[in-house]
C-alpha cells in the first residue's frame, strides 16, 4: 500500500486516505452502503487484505445493531452525532453518523 488515496468503492463518497500513522479514512453515503459493509471495506483497505482474510465482522459488533443506530441517526430529521467504536482484527474502528469511517492502526486492546 502507498499513502497515496485509494480509489473509492461504488458506495464511497470521497477517496479513502492512509495517515502517516497508517490510520484509513473512509467517507461513505449510508444510502449507499450499509455500515457493516463500510467497515468490512475499511478494514480491508487497512490491512491490505480482503475483507474475508480477517474475522467476521459479527465477532467484534453485531452487524445489524450497527446499522439500526447508524442508520436510524443518519435518517433522523434532527441528526446528532453517532460515534461507535470497537476492535476488528486488532485495529480500533469508529464509525460516525455522519458517514465516515475511521479504522486506526496499531490497536491492541481486546
Amino acid at each position: 500500500m502507498t499513502d497515496e488515496p485509494e480509489r473509492p468503492s461504488a458506495g464511497t463518497e470521497s477517496v479513502r486516505e492512509r495517515g502517516a500513522d497508517g490510520t484509513v479514512r473512509a467517507q461513505y453515503d449510508w444510502a449507499a452502503t450499509p455500515p457493516p459493509i463500510a467497515v468490512a471495506e475499511t478494514v480491508a483497505v487497512a490491512l491490505d487484505r480482503k475483507a474475508t482474510a480477517f474475522e467476521p465482522l459479527y465477532e467484534s459488533v453485531d452487524p445489524d445493531a450497527l446499522d439500526a443506530l447508524v442508520q436510524s441517526k443518519a435518517s433522523s430529521a434532527t441528526p446528532g452525532e453517532v460515534t461507535v467504536t470497537f476492535p476488528v482484527a486488532d485495529r480500533q474502528v469508529t464509525v460516525h453518523g455522519s458517514g465516515e469511517v475511521v479504522v486506526h492502526a496499531d490497536f491492541h486492546g481486546r
